[in-house]
């Protein structure tokens, strides 16, 4: 048979050849992103005040786990503890084999958003019948500069986005369609991306909707109403841990400054802030997919863009539910949010953006489709060097594998510091001395000795009398 008559039948029919064209793309994707996420991760992890903290809790017993969240810069937390339960699976698999420092939390993490990206091939490939559309969705999402920085990180953000990306994906497949336990699944997914980051509540909000529409639109009601009452029961289970908490500490809130924005809004002081809504949304996504170049008038392109696939999409509930409805809910939400906002709080939305445009300007069939395919996945490849230069420019700490070094050789030493110190700067909410108790030493304030890591990586021990 002639090849490219077999790879064109695999690429585009349901058969079992196609099928596995698709799973060894997903595996060859979920071993280069990988690959790509990881390198030089022990060399320069980003170990600031949140991944110490974070980390020092995984490396604790289950038991002691948080009950909620951990706590964002607008004060409050995230409503659940699911990002923490993931966290301590993470170093309890890959933990030993790095002696449980940090930065195998930030291979945990960039092992699951690979496996996310396989996932979203197969369920992109799948719906649209196109593995351009699929190929070119995951080579622009996983090697956009900012998300591909944070990837390998150990933050609740990108924990939030990367189950976010799993839940579109399993929607995508229609995995859920006809099953309760399925469907309870995905619900738990996506709300269990809530936890991690409030933020992929929008993302939720489109999966809860799939799960709706779907059946809805099949003129199933009896699936409506016992998915609606799966969606609710699987929410309420998780929140079992916030109400404890809660009724533990009556006085903590969760997100005080979202309900003190709100709040303002319907007193009527304060409007919502449609405009700085949209704005902060175009930007975020210039930001993240765009970056280092510049998409002009991109909030118009992604409108408009909306607008088209609103209509070929018309009869497809699971494609408008994943890609429309997060976005117009944000738009919506961050309106009413009086704060600042920041690009990361867009990471979520990153896959339906992409998709939006991608599933318009890719046509799934007809002359032009493998044509106009083919032709931005060439773009989309052509541009990874330079993306990837720009990410290694950002949320980096190549002191760190100094840091371990030297820590490494301080604790051979077995004799306990008084402290840990650099001749280097650190940032100011990093810690010279966490990794070195990860190792095995052990810091008495009362001991003359001082651990000194130098810039080459040396180590110099010094009393207490003798230090400078």
């Amino acid at each position: 048979m002639d090849p490219r008559r077999w790879f064109r039948e695999a690429a585009n029919e349901p058969s079992a050849a196609g099928r596995y064209l698709q799973l060894a793309t997903a595996g060859l994707t979920f071993t280069l992103t990988l690959a790509i996420r990881v390198r030089g991760i022990e060399r320069h992890f980003w170990m600031l005040g949140d991944q110490i903290r974070d980390w020092s809790i995984a490396l604790g017993p289950i038991g002691q786990l948080p009950l909620v969240g951990p706590p964002t810069h607008v004060h409050g937390y995230t409503i659940g503890p699911a990002f923490y339960w993931i966290l301590w699976a993470i170093r309890v698999v890959l933990g030993p084999w790095f002696q449980n420092l940090p930065h195998a939390g930030g291979i945990g993490h960039a092992a699951l958003q690979s496996v996310a990206d396989a996932l979203l091939l197969v369920a992109v490939w799948r719906r649209t019948g196109s593995p351009w559309i699929a190929l070119t969705s995951v080579v622009v999402l996983a090697t956009a500069p900012f998300d591909l920085c944070l990837s390998a990180l150990v933050w609740n953000p990108v924990m939030g986005s990367t189950l976010s990306k799993m839940a579109i994906a399993l929607v995508l497949l229609d995995w859920p369609g006809g099953s309760g336990a399925r469907v309870a699944l995905t619900a738990a997914l996506a709300w269990s991306a809530v936890h991690a980051y409030t933020g992929a509540v929008f993302v939720a909000v489109g999966v809860f909707a799939a799960l709706l529409l779907a059946p809805f639109a099949r003129g199933n009601l009896g699936e409506v109403r016992r998915n609606l009452v799966i969606v609710a029961a699987i929410v309420a289970l998780l929140q079992v841990p916030y109400v404890a908490h809660r009724l533990s500490s009556p006085s903590t809130s969760a997100m005080g400054a979202v309900t003190g924005s709100v709040g303002r809004i319907l007193s009527g002081s304060d409007r919502p802030q449609f405009a700085k809504s949209q704005t902060g949304y175009a930007a975020a996504f210039d930001f993240i997919e765009v970056s280092p170049w510049r998409l002009p008038f991109s909030g118009w392109v992604l409108m408009a863009c909306g607008l088209i696939l609103a209509w070929r999409y018309r009869r497809d509930p699971l494609v408008l539910s994943v890609t429309l409805i997060p976005q117009a809910t944000a738009i919506v939400g961050y309106a009413l949010f009086l704060g600042g906002l920041d690009h990361y709080y867009y990471l979520s939305l990153m896959p339906p953006a992409l998709l939006t445009i991608l599933l318009v300007a890719i046509p799934p069939t007809g002359r032009f489709a493998n044509v106009m395919g083919v032709a931005l996945l060439v773009v989309a490849v052509a541009m990874v060097p330079s993306r990837i230069r720009f990410a290694t420019t950002m949320h980096r700490l190549p002191e760190y594998g100094i840091l371990v070094d030297g820590s490494r050789k301080i604790a051979g030493f077995r004799q306990p510091m008084r402290a840990i110190k650099t001749e280097f700067s650190l940032p100011p909410t990093s810690d010279p001395e966490f990794v070195y108790r990860i190792l095995g030493g052990r810091i008495d304030r009362a001991s003359p000795w001082v651990g000194v890591v130098t810039s080459d990586g040396r180590v110099l021990f010094r009393t207490v009398g003798r230090e400078s």
